[in-house]
């Protein structure tokens, strides 16, 4: 099974300096449809502060219970999959799951699309996305793996989350 976090600490800033970012309204959305589209059960957003969380919650209300739930039927299913969690750590608890982080910057070690693809069709696996810059290294360093960049072939490699997601997604469970 095939799991999504989106981190917002410890993330980088565009000066490389560690930061916690604001949780938005349109990451919320996108990301659930898309999880929702391929299938996936779970998409975590993890976030530190407690306003924070009570933000994202108030979103997920209109749509799962306020009247968001009734004018969108659609918008409701995709947000009964979300999950709100403070770190990684409550979802290693949850799930089990082998957690792999992304970058986009090739790490040595990184694991290829094909061996994550694999790797998802055998056991629960939680494909993490940093905010802000990405993942901050320190955090990438204690994942079980991180995969490689989504390259392709301009050089240019500057992805919204929501874009890279959903790339990613498609590469390891799409047809």
């Amino acid at each position: 099974m095939l799991y999504v976090g989106l981190l917002h600490w410890p993330c980088l800033d565009k000066n490389g300096e560690e930061i916690t970012t604001s949780i938005t309204n349109l990451d919320l959305h996108d990301l659930a449809r898309v999880c929702l589209t391929y299938g996936i059960n779970t998409l975590y957003i993890v976030h530190p502060n407690d306003a924070q969380l009570a933000f994202a919650r108030r979103i997920m209300d209109h749509w799962l219970i306020g009247y968001g739930s009734g004018y969108n039927p659609i918008r409701k299913r995709a947000f009964e999959i979300v999950r709100l969690v403070k770190d990684i750590e409550d979802i290693k608890r949850q799930t089990g799951a082998y957690m792999v982080g992304t970058s986009a910057t090739k790490l040595q070690g990184s694991l290829s699309w094909t061996e994550a693809r694999r790797l998802a069709s055998e056991r629960d696996l939680c494909l993490l996305f940093g905010t802000g810059w990405g993942i901050a290294p320190g955090m990438l360093g204690g994942l079980d793996a991180v995969i490689e960049p989504i390259e392709a072939g301009t050089g240019f490699n500057h992805l919204s989350v929501r874009s890279a997601a959903s790339i990613a997604i498609d590469r390891i469970v799409g047809r």
